[in-house]
């Protein structure tokens, strides 16, 4: 997990500072990392995809695995996608007008889900003035987050981020 770590570091890093005619060379050099197969970095779309020993992993787009133990309401854009044999983690954004909708989705999912399910929730002043609310649905092998998030580069909450993992 450390080497895909490393790899994931890596490819935000090159992703952010290469042109489209620097792609291919960018996608050698992250290939000679120990455990990964393949690399495939689009400047265009902002995507990076990279097949290794242990899963693969989707930065700024990808497919949800058929297989993701937690049903996502329609409508969200695909920020990053991990998986593996051991489990997967996915992490979209909506509208930020869904935020009821979502904390409702989650929290009747959940209810209805078998074994011990655990919530979080928080809220806090953050520097510019807005206040950022976190939920979190955490069972066995699977947790739910919903957070207030900035999706374009302004400095106003703009988005709702949702991140599943499931193991």
């Amino acid at each position: 997990m450390k080497r895909i770590a490393a790899v994931v570091l890596t490819a935000a890093l090159v992703l952010t500072a290469c042109q489209s005619a620097s792609e291919k060379l960018s996608e050698q050099i992250i290939e000679q990392a120990e455990g990964v197969d393949d690399v495939d970095i689009n400047t265009d779309t902002g995507e990076v995809n990279i097949e290794t020993d242990e899963g693969s992993i989707s930065i700024g787009g990808g497919e949800i695995p058929e297989d993701l133990a937690v049903p996502l309401p329609d409508g969200y854009s695909v920020m990053s996608v991990f998986t593996s044999p051991e489990g997967s983690a996915v992490s979209v954004t909506y509208e930020p007008n869904r935020w009821d909708e979502l904390i409702s989705h989650f929290g009747s999912w959940t209810d209805g889900q078998s074994g011990d399910w655990t919530t979080s929730s928080s809220s806090f002043e953050s520097g510019n003035g807005q206040t950022q609310r976190m939920h979190g649905w955490y069972g066995e092998t699977t947790s739910v987050t919903v957070s207030d998030c900035l999706i374009d580069s302004g400095d106003t909450f703009d988005g709702v981020c949702v991140s599943v993992i499931s193991n």
